[in-house]
């Protein structure tokens, strides 16, 4: 029986706790099974994003310094995801298992009691299980934050805070760790080792630079360093009232009278006699608190675009199961010692149960409706429109149909279509009833209406009071790939009051650019519909009207032709356009730029005409196309 003892497969200080052992193996063995068998991902959006900035690294190296992707998280990730999906899965099921296997190392070195009860709150926590079983950041964070936690308590600080400066670029929240641990090394005296924290920065600062030609990238490019959310804000005491998604019903009560114990502990030691070890107070108390207090104020603030979201507790998941084990210790410290193991028995059937009676399958584990109705168009139209461009925005379709989301000739965003930009020869749009008419604001009625497209199939899921729709569009092949991009007479100009009827070039208005409305009506659209075509370029023409007894030379108004990322310029196109010499009446104005390769897929081309003078000037017949196209 010797060839079956699968505890040998743990470490050492393992194998004394009797449950240990059984428990990971059980626990191991239902997680695969789950992985293979349960079809869900864990959520509809990020968890599939990473995983496809994973799986097309290597077809798009920059997915490797992609701040929102998480760049440690990519470099790790990228050759499992070549397995596909369910790859990544198991991936997060071994970081879980391995998370806890340090954890209980670190409850053994810190003297914590009857650690194995933690192995127990981290596998019934109902969040954890549907988490691990998807493409998140989490698990990853969790164990290599519990790895370098492990290697400072045994004492080998330079390895550990090598290790943990690369935490941030599998979260962000690294930096939160960093602000304790900054703490934890003045105290212990270690304060010179506090500047290599910044290894990690300095390590992808230099790399970066290679491809963007900007070190300090990290924080120019960051989604996060803003005092603005884009998700808004919301109730202070919003991850403390909704943590029982995370931990259950039964768990969060154990895990304040948890950080009560350790309060009592804290207060024992500084008051009277008791013993509190710094890494237990700042490591695993420290850590676990200050995360918690800070996401519950970057919420409640609106800042560093938080969304309130819960999962990200899981990141520090194997903190918390050690906070609650000392509160049972707490709890169970007032019995006789022969009552205290039928006590413990008693608090772990009561996680299990509790597990039991929030774990819903179908919802956690499974495909959500509205992903059930996309797997379905693409069960139906996949090999028909396997060739064609596909606009969509939920991630989901990404996968269901094995679209590159970073190849332009493969995939594009709803919006593109209603841009003006030109369309893929041969496309199709997927609109669904949450990405696309919440997340990017793109009304069914706007598609339907659009005389481009051709209504497929409308796929309706969920029951009728929640309805869940995703409809397929065919675009007409007549209008794909066209020259022109805008035009624009002024004739039908919403506000009348930027028209003028006196000086026009056709028809019967001009529009006045110049004083309140230093802007025209501009052209945006995305470069990355451009960049197929060798060479491209953006032409703008209009007429522009120069009055009498006014020097043209003085008139500082402009064509402008500018490329944006994430709303920042950096290629900037400018004509002047009146010229010295230039006579009164009006004037034909051309002006052209090359299309530079984008450097996000959201990258937008914006052409206009800026006055920023009070004079105001007239111009007709705005024209903006492209020297692509048919």
């Amino acid at each position: 029986m010797r060839i079956l003892d699968i505890s040998k497969l743990l470490p050492k200080d393992l194998r004394n706790e009797k449950l240990i052992t059984p428990t990971l193996i059980i626990y191991g063995i239902i997680m695969f099974i789950l992985a293979f068998v349960a079809n869900g991902t864990g959520d509809e959006g990020d968890s599939i994003s990473h995983f496809l900035y994973s799986r097309y690294a290597f077809d798009h190296p920059e997915n490797f310094l992609n701040h929102w992707a998480k760049p440690v998280y990519v470099l790790l990730t990228a050759p499992v995801a070549q397995g596909g999906f369910i790859a990544m899965k198991l991936f997060n099921v071994v970081l879980i298992i391995t998370s806890i296997i340090l954890m209980v190392k670190v409850g053994r070195i810190l003297k914590i009691r009857n650690v194995w009860l933690a192995v127990f709150a981290m596998i019934t926590a109902p969040m954890n299980i549907y988490l691990t079983l998807s493409g998140l950041t989490e698990p990853l964070f969790a164990c290599w934050m519990m790895f370098g936690i492990y290697l400072l308590v045994k004492d080998k600080f330079i390895p550990a805070i090598l290790w943990i400066s690369f935490l941030p670029f599998i979260r962000a929240e690294g930096l939160i760790v960093f602000c304790v641990l900054g703490i934890y090394l003045l105290l212990k005296k270690y304060w010179y080792l506090i500047p290599v924290l910044s290894f990690g920065h300095l390590v992808y600062g230099v790399v970066g630079y290679f491809y963007y030609g900007d070190f300090w990238w990290i924080f120019n490019k960051s989604p996060y360093a803003t005092s603005v959310s884009a998700y808004g804000s919301g109730d202070l005491f919003h991850f403390a009232n909704k943590m029982h998604n995370v931990l259950g019903d039964f768990l969060p009560v154990l895990l304040l009278i948890g950080i009560l114990a350790g309060g009592i502990k804290w207060f024992n030691y500084h008051f009277r006699k008791g013993y509190f070890s710094k890494e237990e107070l700042w490591l695993v108390y420290g850590i676990g608190v200050a995360y918690f207090i800070a996401h519950s104020l970057f919420w409640y603030l609106g800042i560093f675009n938080s969304f309130g979201l819960m999962r990200v507790m899981i990141g520090v998941l194997p903190l918390y199961a050690l906070i609650i084990t000392q509160g049972i210790n707490w709890l169970t410290g007032f019995l006789k010692s022969s009552h205290q193991t039928y006590a413990h028995y008693t608090f772990v059937t009561a996680m299990v149960v509790f597990l039991f009676l929030r774990l819903n399958y179908s919802r956690y584990l499974c495909q959500k409706e509205i992903q059930i109705g996309q797997t379905q168009l693409a069960e139906k139209y996949k090999e028909k429109y396997k060739d064609y461009t596909l606009y969509f925005d939920a991630p989901h379709l990404a996968l269901v149909f094995d679209k590159d989301r970073f190849d332009a000739q493969q995939s594009r965003y709803t919006a593109q279509v209603l841009s003006g930009e030109p369309l893929a020869k041969k496309s199709i749009v997927i609109w669904d009833s949450w990405f696309s008419k919440v997340d990017l604001k793109v009304p069914l009625k706007s598609l339907m209406d659009n005389p481009k497209l051709k209504l497929i199939e409308c796929e309706k899921t969920g029951n009728p009071k929640e309805l869940k729709q995703t409809c397929l569009f065919e675009v007409k092949p007549e209008y794909t790939n066209k020259k022109l991009l805008m035009f624009e007479n002024f004739e039908t100009e919403p506000s009348m009051e930027l028209l003028d009827s006196s000086y026009f070039k056709s028809g019967k208005y001009s529009r006045g650019v110049g004083g309140k409305n230093k802007f025209s009506k501009s052209f945006t659209g995305w470069m990355n519909a451009f960049t197929h075509e060798p060479h491209p370029e953006i032409i703008m023409s209009c007429w522009a009207y120069l009055p009498e007894g006014i020097k043209p030379e003085t008139y500082p108004a402009q064509l402008v032709i500018t490329y944006e990322s994430k709303s920042k310029s950096f290629s900037f196109n400018k004509k002047i356009i009146f010229e010295k010499g230039d006579l009164p009446g009006w004037k034909k104005v051309n002006f052209s730029a090359p299309v530079p390769e984008y450097k996000l897929i959201s990258d937008k081309i914006k052409a206009y005409v800026w006055n920023p003078d009070n004079r105001i000037i007239y111009i007709d017949d705005l024209r903006v196309a492209w020297n692509g196209g048919e």
